[in-house]
Parts: structure tokens; C-alpha cells; sequence
């Protein structure tokens, strides 16, 4: 199943994550939204907002199974965490705003994904995790940055060093979440929050969001981590981790 991209009106556009199961992520999906946005969003100008959602009400995305994390060796270990990092470049940089509208469990790289977003919004319902630590593995991108960019180092040390679900409510507690919604007004509260932009200008809105991108570019110049290298170490053969990966072949980041 696909990840849709379509022009919802004449302001907004609209990527849907419809993959199936657990809307699970690895290097093809990954490489399919970088082409969504290489392909769409980054040339259509006349764009105000983009919303990114999930058609499956129980997942809006999920990382790989661990037994294909356990499957990479250094080399693919180092793709792998380029391509997510070169995705959530696209989200992040992205030249307008981008909203993402969560129902369900987010996880692994569904994180990555909301948190590279401008503004998040989810049903009250809906779980985050981060659960990489319960796999005895570094979350394999900036996430703990961009964390630490959003709601401050020790709320982003509670969320990656706990694995711990945390509900809409504690996130939006947090300053992670922009709204919460009952699932009875989710959609109408998506659609009144996505109107607002109806009427912003366009040249206006790039300009400002430029501000943002640089912001953040300087943030991250100035608070530099190996993360590829981090991750690549962790895979190597013989690592701990991996010699319970068998045990683990219906487990999911």
C-alpha cells in the first residue's frame, strides 16, 4: 500500500500514510516520502501547508521489525540512518509548514517523522514511544536533539531513556503537542487548524519559515553528535543486543 500525495485545496496538500498493518517504516518507505517531497512538495509554490496523516486508526507510523535492524551490518547500518536523517531533512526544512495529524500509536520512526513536523496534532488516544532503549539500541538519528529542541533535555531524557508509551495528553503536558482532540471533533479540529492558513500570504509564510530552518540548522552546527557512528557501533556482530534479536523477530521499533 502506498503513501499518497494529493492537493486537498487550493492551499493545503496532503501526504497519507497507507501502508498496511502497522504503517511500519523501513529504507523503501523512507525513500518514498524523500521522493514525495523531492518530486511535489518542494515545487509547488503556491503551497501554504502540508498535512501529514495515516489512514490506519491505530497506527499513524511505526519503525522496522528488530529483526531487520538485526539483519544490517556497519555498512547498511550507515544507509539506513542517512536515509532517515535525509527524510526528516525534507520534513524539517520542508518551505512550509508542516502538520501532522496523529491517530494511534507512533513509534520508532513515526517519531521521527512527527517530530520533524512544525506542528502536531493528535487524537487523545493516541500513544508515542520511543523504544529503542527497551532494544538495547540508540534511537538511530537527531531525534534526541530534536527532542531537546522542543521541549527542553530532560522531558526529551524521560521520553528516550524510559521507552515509555506516553499518551496525547502527557505530550501535549510537554509542549510536544500543539492540540488534543477527542475522536469525535479529531477531523473538524484538523480541518479548523489547517483553515487557519487559508488566508496567510504565501511569501510571508516561507520567509518566516526560513527563519525557523536556520534556527534549527544552527542549533544543530553548534550541538554536533556522531549518531551514524553510535548506531554503526551497536550493530557490529557480537554486540549483546543481537544475540537476542531471535527472540525478538515479532517486536517492532
Amino acid at each position: 500500500m502506498p503513501i499518497r500525495f494529493e492537493r486537498r485545496s487550493g492551499y493545503a496538500a496532503e501526504i497519507d500514510i497507507d501502508l498496511g498493518g502497522k504503517n511500519t517504516f523501513d529504507i523503501t518507505e523512507m525513500n518514498e516520502l524523500i521522493k514525495i517531497f523531492e518530486g511535489n512538495i518542494e515545487k509547488e509554490i503556491d503551497l501554504k501547508a502540508i498535512l501529514i496523516k495515516s489512514s490506519n486508526p491505530d497506527y499513524f507510523a511505526t519503525g522496522p521489525e528488530i529483526k531487520e535492524i538485526g539483519k544490517l551490518d556497519r555498512d547498511g547500518a550507515r544507509y539506513y540512518v542517512t536515509v532517515l536523517n535525509v527524510m526528516c531533512r525534507h520534513i524539517a526544512e520542508s518551505p512550509v509548514p508542516v502538520i501532522c495529524a496523529v491517530k494511534g500509536a507512533v513509534s520508532g520512526i513515526g517519531l521521527d517523522i512527527a517530530s520533524s513536523c512544525d506542528f502536531r496534532l493528535a487524537e487523545k488516544k493516541s500513544t508515542f514511544a520511543d523504544l529503542s532503549s527497551k532494544y538495547g539500541i540508540l534511537s538511530p538519528s537527531y531525534l534526541a536533539l530534536k527532542l531537546a529542541f522542543l521541549i527542553g533535555t530532560q522531558k526529551a531524557k524521560e521520553i528516550i531513556l524510559s521507552s515509555k508509551n506516553y499518551s496525547a495528553e502527557e505530550l501535549y503536558r510537554f509542549n510536544y503537542l500543539s492540540e488534543v482532540f477527542d475522536a469525535d471533533v479529531f477531523d473538524g479540529g484538523v480541518a479548523r487548524f489547517l483553515k487557519d492558513f487559508t488566508d496567510l500570504s504565501i511569501d510571508s509564510l516561507r520567509l518566516k519559515k526560513r527563519i525557523f530552518i536556520d534556527l534549527w540548522k544552527n542549533y544543530l552546527k553548534n550541538n554536533q553528535f556522531s549518531a551514524e557512528e553510535i548506531f554503526s557501533e551497536l550493530l557490529k556482530e557480537g554486540k549483546d543486543w543481537k544475540k537476542s534479536v531471535s527472540d525478538l523477530n515479532n517486536h517492532s521499533l
